[in-house]
């Protein structure tokens, strides 16, 4: 039996197929080896170069001192311009006041960063807790 109904029955296209496709891959791999064997070559001269790297011993890493970062005097302004920004808006509450109070008229102005601009004003004295939950203005010096 010889023909192409042989071939047809016995799945002939197929395997011809699948054989031009692995000779048209080879050849695609070949021109890609070609095309990129002058960097093989460099890299055959300075093979000596690449060994060592692999060969040497990693150095040990040295230990970083870890260096606290103080967020005041990067993002906000001094203690003396919050005061000045703030003092006005405090003097509308009464006395003792709630830090919610000084954070929902700063939200309400649109103070720049006001969780840490209060912080900060704790920090200085300028708000000073009364050991209820309030806090009262006390002057700068």
């Amino acid at each position: 039996m010889f023909g192409f109904e042989n071939i047809a029955n016995n799945n002939g296209w197929a395997i011809a197929a699948v054989g031009a496709s692995i000779v048209f891959l080879g050849l695609v791999a070949l021109s890609l080896v070609i095309s990129q064997i002058h960097r093989l070559l460099n890299l055959w001269e300075d093979r000596e170069k690449v060994f060592s790297r692999f060969k040497q011993q990693p150095t040990a890493v040295k230990s970083q001192i870890s260096v606290e970062l103080d967020y005041g005097d990067q993002r906000l302004p001094s203690v003396q311009q919050l005061i000045e920004a703030y003092q006005p808006l405090i003097e509308k509450l009464q006395e003792p006041f709630k830090l919610s109070q000084v954070f929902e008229i700063a939200n309400k102005n649109d103070m720049p960063h006001p969780h840490l601009s209060i912080q900060r004003l704790q920090e200085a004295d300028v708000l000073v807790a009364k050991g209820d939950g309030t806090f009262t203005w006390n002057e700068y010096k």
